[in-house]
Formats: structure tokens, C-alpha cells, sequence
């Protein structure tokens, strides 16, 4: 990595560092640009540089965890992301990323998570040629998932383990898939 990336890093994790510190304490829409500079410690110059609104923050934020998850998981095709072991990946990313989640919630900008969903899965797989059919269950998925991380996500966390476990059972006594 060079100077220049790992400079980039920093101001990204203060940036994303101040807006949770200051959404865990006020709404979102009340949060300025300038109180947000300050509390990261960077010049507003610098906030610019990197992004163009305090959406963006969000917005790269889920943008990048997209991106680690699938670099992790690596569903090839949209029919893996119905079956169960991708639902179980999915589990381990809602434990991950919990307090993410959460504080998009609260910020009242989980939409945002849905609508960059989207556009993670039609560049994935738009190189394979999407017919209708394909966009329609790639939009159903992106709506399920949204329905799931956002439902258990903001569920204590012993509740999410449970049932990640009473989950695991049952998929590994019938050995199912998902068929939505």
C-alpha cells in the first residue's frame, strides 16, 4: 500500500468514526458538515475531496463492506445467494457489522443500504446478460436480505445467535434450500 492509500484509510475511519460517535447522539439530518470535520480533525477541503454529502459517508461505507463480503463469501450465482450456507453468511455479516447497521437505521437512512444493494448485485451479475426474469429475483433477493439484515440486526445480539443456531439446525436436519 502506498502513503496515499493508507493517508485515504485514515480519513475514511476518522470521517466514519466521527458521524457514528455524532449519530449515536443526535439525528442525522442535524449533524453539519463542519461539527462532523471537527470531530474526524479533518479540514473541510479534505471532507469534500472524499465525498460529496454526508450520504456519501454512508454510502461508501456500504459500498466497501459489499465488497468485503463478497470478496469473503463468493457467491458465483444469484441461485447461491437462496441457498441456506449463503443465509448463514449472511448471518455472520449482520454479526459483523451490527452497529453499522444499527446506526444506519437510526440515521432513517436504511434505504440507502437497499438502493446500493441494488446496484452491487446488477454489476455483478450484468456481465452475465440479465433477462427480466433474473433482474425481478435479483431485487427480490436485495429486498429479502434488506429484510433480514435490518430485522435481526436490530435484535439484541444473543437474539441473532439464537437464532443463527436454531437456523443452523434446521437447515442441517432437512438440508434445504431457500426457494424464493
Amino acid at each position: 500500500m502506498n502513503l496515499h492509500e493508507d493517508e485515504h484509510k485514515e480519513i475514511v475511519a476518522s470521517v466514519e468514526e466521527a458521524l457514528a460517535a455524532l449519530i449515536s447522539k443526535k439525528d442525522f439530518s442535524e449533524i453539519t458538515v463542519s461539527e462532523l470535520v471537527k470531530k474526524a480533525g479533518i479540514a473541510r477541503s479534505t471532507f469534500y475531496r472524499n465525498y460529496e454529502n454526508k450520504e456519501d459517508i454512508i454510502r461508501s461505507s456500504i459500498q466497501r463492506t459489499l465488497r468485503e463480503f463478497d470478496a469473503q463469501f463468493s457467491p458465483k450465482t444469484l441461485d447461491e445467494r437462496y441457498e441456506a450456507k449463503y443465509i448463514l453468511e449472511v448471518w455472520e455479516y449482520i454479526i459483523k457489522y451490527n452497529n453499522q447497521i444499527r446506526l444506519i437505521n437510526k440515521a432513517g437512512l436504511a434505504n440507502i443500504y437497499l438502493d446500493e444493494f441494488n446496484h452491487h448485485l446488477l454489476n455483478i451479475y450484468s456481465t452475465k446478460g440479465l433477462n427480466l426474469q433474473d433482474k425481478i429475483r435479483l431485487f427480490g433477493l436485495a429486498g429479502a436480505q434488506y429484510n433480514i439484515i435490518f430485522n435481526l440486526a436490530l435484535q439484541s445480539d444473543n437474539r441473532i445467535d439464537m437464532k443463527k443456531f436454531e437456523f443452523e439446525l434446521e437447515h442441517h436436519s432437512n438440508n434445504y434450500t431457500l426457494n424464493l
